[in-house]
């Protein structure tokens, strides 16, 4: 009998190994030039060239409470069916809205659409009741393959319930300065391997779950102190410096078939020396450095055309005719559509830009959308929807990437975990300065559950941390929870003057003061000398839980700090109890 169940068991890991096997190859084989279906030829065909211009064009919609009787609606009507884009990236909405509108807007169009949207963290971070997941920095600091891969497999079951087929995500970034102030925990790390294997696994579980990830923001935005949603950054580096850390997870990720790369809005002067020309509209950076260099056939996305990086130095027209000619297959967010194609129209009629050029692109588009079955079914079933995702397993799943991340950087007086049967007292501190974007309720919320003798206050509205602070020396122990995460165009990435001096106030009356950060891991160069500090680089619901379960001792601290913050506390460095 043994045998038998032996011969199962090989035959079974054969199959799945051949089915996995079979998938690779059908993603490498997607974008291969010589392979056509009858299906394709024919689509491309029929087309006019305005049409597949069309083809390459996303536009944007906000599904929220979207009227179709609305002067918005009637403008995405057009974009369908005259205009004749090639799809949409969503934004804010619930599920109801977003399947109800991808519903609609694809029975408008006579080519299925490619929808997108960036769910980084998950489809929480656009749709409002859908899973939210601890940030990418968390992850690398948790290290675990399997938990990004599976992440990334129900991030996919999520998005395609949604009628959404395009994640932009992952980041591919390498966060390697404290000062970057829109990367920062939206990168797994500074190291380019750990970068590339905790990629490589969110690229495979989406795209496993029939997802097109996409590698962002080529060719790396890590290194950079200026928001491109304000101004351009530069790369000041060599190619040796480029080949050695920021590229190394975007090529991992083409080697493992990532279907999409996006092209940041940034200058690389050592590859592209006109000035002021982003990497985004650079033959030199796009044709040249992704896909001759480093082989990538697959869809090239730009970043959202609405940033000031390119709105500051370019016109419409001009982008679109530089989106082209530097190799660009989809234009994201151009400010105006129909002038958009009409300036790439005009430049193949004029022999500035040849139909082949236009054709390549346009055929990589249809060939997605041959793989992810748009052609044969393009609509997504509007039953039940809101109890499909969010799920308990999604949560769960969550709940562990966070425990295993949350980070004990330091400890110098070796307090922690607390004994939460004793009867001491403490302190919770909460400072924030995002008002409303930041979970504080939560904390609150949950405390007590954790602290037999606890007393929460926070910043700005409680009078006993303002003037005389000696009242705190009464307590056993001090929590100073700290919400300071990047928000996009704030190019703020630290927290007020004010709130670092009152921090280091209650350090020096309080011995047992600890620090929990839950965002920007950088904070400890502004107080050094806190006696603990605690990573958990994020304010999910999963990331404060499990950061007060390491605290009272009821799980382990198991992360490790996936970047470096000063010469003392470099990446690696992890108290483990």
């Amino acid at each position: 009998m043994i045998p038998v169940i032996v011969f199962i068991i090989i035959f079974l890991m054969q199959s799945n190994n051949c089915a996995q096997a079979e998938d690779i190859a059908e993603i490498k084989n997607i974008f291969n030039k010589q392979k056509n279906s009858k299906l394709i030829k024919l689509k491309l065909s029929q087309m006019t060239l305005r049409e597949k211009i069309a083809q390459m064009v996303i536009s944007s919609i906000v599904p929220e409470n979207l009227n179709e009787g609305s002067s918005e609606f009637r403008k995405i009507k057009k974009l369908c069916t005259e205009t004749k884009v090639g799809g949409f990236i969503f934004f804010k909405g619930s599920s109801d809205d977003y399947v109800r509108i991808a519903n609609k807007i694809q029975s408008l169009s006579s080519t299925p659409l490619l929808i997108s949207a960036d769910f980084e963290r998950g489809t929480r971070m656009r749709v409002t009741d859908g899973a939210v997941f601890p940030t990418n920095m968390a992850i690398g600091a948790a290290g675990n393959y399997d938990l990004a891969y599976k992440m990334g497999l129900e991030v996919a079951r999520e998005t395609r319930l949604l009628g959404v087929h395009q994640n932009y995500a992952p980041v591919c970034d390498v966060n390697n300065n404290p000062n970057n102030p829109i990367i920062n925990v939206r990168s797994f790390g500074e190291d380019p391997q750990l970068v590339s294997k905790m990629s490589e696994a969110m690229i495979k579980g989406l795209q496993d779950g029939k997802v097109i990830a996409t590698a962002k923001h080529f060719p790396g935005h890590g290194d950079t102190e200026i928001d491109s949603h304000n101004d351009l950054p530069q790369l000041n580096f060599t190619m040796d410096r480029m080949n050695t850390v920021e590229l190394i997870p975007f090529k991992n990720a083409i080697e493992h078939n990532v279907m999409s790369i996006m092209i940041a809005h940034l200058a690389f002067p050592e590859l592209e020396s006109t000035p002021n020309i982003p990497a985004s509209l650079s033959p030199a950076i796009v044709q040249g450095l992704l896909i001759d260099k480093l082989g990538f056939n697959g869809l090239v996305v730009t970043d959202a055309l609405n940033m000031k990086g390119i709105t500051k130095y370019f016109s419409t027209s001009e982008v679109a005719v530089m989106c082209v000619k530097a190799g660009i297959d989809l234009i994201l967010m151009p400010l105006n559509e129909e002038t958009t194609i009409n300036a790439i129209e005009n430049a193949v009629n004029n022999g500035e830009i040849s139909e082949e050029r236009i054709n390549r692109s346009a055929e990589k588009i249809l060939k997605t959308k041959e793989w992810l079955g748009l052609f044969d079914n393009s609509a997504v079933d509007e039953t039940n929807i809101s109890t499909n995702i969010n799920t308990l397993g999604a949560n769960e799943l969550a709940q562990q990437i966070a425990d295993e991340s949350i980070t004990l950087v330091k400890d110098e007086n070796n307090f922690l975990p607390l004994n939460e049967k004793s009867d001491g007292n403490t302190a919770i501190i909460i400072i924030s300065e995002g008002g409303q974007q930041d979970n504080t309720s939560y904390l609150n919320e949950i405390s007590t559950d954790y602290f037999k003798n606890n007393r929460i206050f926070t910043a700005g509205t409680s009078a006993e941390l303002t003037g005389d602070l000696s009242g705190f020396s009464k307590y056993d122990n001090i929590i100073i929870a700290v919400y300071a995460k990047v928000r996009f165009g704030t190019g703020k990435i630290s927290i007020s003057r004010e709130n670092i001096d009152l921090i280091n106030k209650l350090k020096d009356i309080n011995k047992n003061a600890a620090l929990l950060s839950l965002g920007n891991p950088y904070l400890l160069k502004e107080f050094p000398s806190i006696p603990a500090y605690i990573c958990a680089y994020g304010d999910s619901d999963f990331s404060i839980k499990a950061s007060l379960r390491a605290i009272t001792g009821k799980i382990k601290f198991k992360g490790k700090l996936p970047v470096t913050i000063n010469d003392s506390y470099k990446y690696g460095t992890s108290i483990l109890k």
